[in-house]
Order: structure tokens, then C-alpha cells, then sequence
């Protein structure tokens, strides 16, 4: 497992925290909820909770961690009165926003957290540093060094208690391929191309791609020049010319036409939704 591409994935990808709390709650209630664009991870301090996923229900105890995936269809509630504290989070775990990394772990519904001491402690410090109100600027590293210690804590009780110990991964030179576009969105890959590095037939290549990602090679790439496209104009001042140039497009109509096509908007157009405008 030293030098499997799964690592520089795991590596490569960026944790976005969207929103987190926690609460004390007598009462919830959610029933066939699902969460479609970020996954919730949350977990039970004290008092106990109930889920369903599937036609299974499972009783939350303290200690307890919930993994809830996006598109995952479940129930999550209280059958009692006593008060209950969750610790919860929504966060995305992406290369480029684009590619998901996650799933390649097959982490369980809910597992108990061996390592809770350590957890409890980073997510009260990552409260504690949410509003930094007293203008102590180095906070905002402290709540991202927080977060990746968060995951780190979940991840690593996590691997290993799926109910099969040692799942298969994808094949190791499909997650290599995987890597290889997302290592260099600026390139430009043919399908032809990447068949023959794995000396592989490339309808074949391509279907097994799909087949496991849920992509093509090459519309995945696509998807990944277009999120840093993307990345690039919303920082920075750079031409659109000089951006669509560094990620391979051979002209400035080429770029605007992929990206619009995308988007939605061309690149100027999305360029000012992040400009910053005189109250």
C-alpha cells in the first residue's frame, strides 16, 4: 500500500467544510431525507439516536459516529425524550471539486470511535475558533489544521470496520489514470493515448472507466479543466486568453465554448460573479 495511487489521491484532494455545530436536542425528526451535493458526519457525544438506511435501523449510542453519504436515503431520529449532543459537519472531500475520494474507503453507516478523546477535543478547539472576533488572524489556520484532524480521527477509526475488512479497490492502474488526469488538467490526453500507457484496448479503457467512476476518461478531464478553469477566475486577474492558453486550449473561442458549455455562462460572465463591488 506504500506507493498505491490511492495515497497521492487521498493527497491530492481538498477538504471544504461547508457548515458545522453542535447541539443538545431533546426531539429530531428526519425522515427519507437525503443529501445530495456534500456528505454529514455526525456524532453522538451523549444521549442516543436512531437510523434507518434501508430496512435496517440502527441504535446510536454514545460514541458513536453517522456517515452519511451523498444520495443516501435515510431516516434519523429520537424515539425518547432524554437530551442528546451532536457533533456534526458537512464537508466535501474533492481534487479539483470534481473527483471524490471517499467512496474508495468504503466507510461504514456508523462505527464507534475508538480514538473519541481526541476527537471531542478538536471539534470543541474548532468550535472555539469559528468566529474569530477578536481579529487573531492565525485562527484561520488553526480551524483548517482542526478539520483535517477531524477527518484524520473519522477516517482512520473507520478504515477497517466495514463489514468487509479488506475491500477491493478499484483495479491500481484505473485509479493511476484516475490520478494522471487529475494531476494535469492542463494537459491534453486521447483517449488513444491513455489506452496505450496501460496497454489496454481503449473501448475497453474507456468503459471500465465509466464503469467505475461513473465517467469517461475523457469527460472527466474535461470536467476537471473546466473546475480549474474555474478556481483560476475566481482568483487573480489573469486574461481569459492567457488562462484557456495554460490549460491547453490552442485559442481563446475554443476555452469560452468548452466553458460555457459547462458553465452555463462564458468565462468573463463567471469571471464577475466574484468581483468585488463598492457598497
Amino acid at each position: 500500500m506504500k506507493d498505491h495511487p490511492l495515497l497521492s489521491l487521498l493527497a491530492a484532494a481538498e477538504l471544504k467544510v461547508l457548515t458545522f455545530d453542535n447541539h443538545r436536542l431533546r426531539a429530531i425528526n428526519y425522515r427519507n431525507r437525503v443529501i445530495h451535493d456534500f456528505y454529514m458526519m455526525t456524532y453522538v457525544r451523549s444521549g442516543s439516536a436512531k437510523l434507518r438506511v434501508g430496512d435496517r435501523v440502527y441504535d446510536i449510542a454514545p460514541g458513536t459516529v453517522i456517515f452519511i453519504p451523498p444520495l443516501l436515503e435515510h431516516d434519523q431520529y429520537k424515539d425518547n425524550d432524554e437530551e442528546t449532543e451532536f457533533l456534526w459537519w458537512h464537508f466535501t472531500y474533492r481534487i479539483q471539486n470534481t473527483v471524490d475520494v471517499l467512496p474508495f474507503l468504503r466507510i461504514p453507516f456508523i462505527y464507534p470511535l475508538r480514538d473519541h478523546r481526541r476527537f471531542e477535543d478538536a471539534f470543541d478547539e474548532l468550535i472555539r475558533c469559528r468566529n474569530p472576533e477578536d481579529g487573531h488572524l492565525p485562527k484561520v489556520i488553526l480551524q483548517k489544521a482542526k478539520a483535517l484532524e477531524l477527518l484524520y480521527v473519522l477516517l482512520d477509526n473507520a478504515v477497517g470496520q466495514a463489514n468487509d475488512a479488506n475491500p477491493e479497490l478499484p483495479p491500481a492502474g484505473f485509479l493511476s489514470l484516475l490520478l494522471k488526469l487529475a494531476a494535469r488538467p492542463e494537459a491534453h490526453f486521447t483517449l488513444a493515448d491513455l489506452a496505450k500507457d496501460m496497454h489496454m484496448n481503449p473501448t475497453y479503457v474507456s468503459n471500465q472507466f465509466k464503469k467505475i467512476f461513473g465517467k469517461s476518461p475523457i469527460l472527466l478531464h474535461r470536467e476537471l479543466k473546466i473546475a480549474k478553469a474555474k478556481a483560476l477566475l475566481e482568483t487573480g486577474d489573469r486574461t481569459v486568453a492567457d488562462i484557456g492558453a495554460d490549460l491547453g486550449f490552442e485559442d481563446a473561442q475554443s476555452f469560452t465554448r468548452l466553458f460555457k458549455k459547462y458553465a452555463g455562462i462564458s468565462p468573463i460572465q463567471y469571471r464577475r460573479l466574484f468581483e468585488i463591488r463598492p457598497v
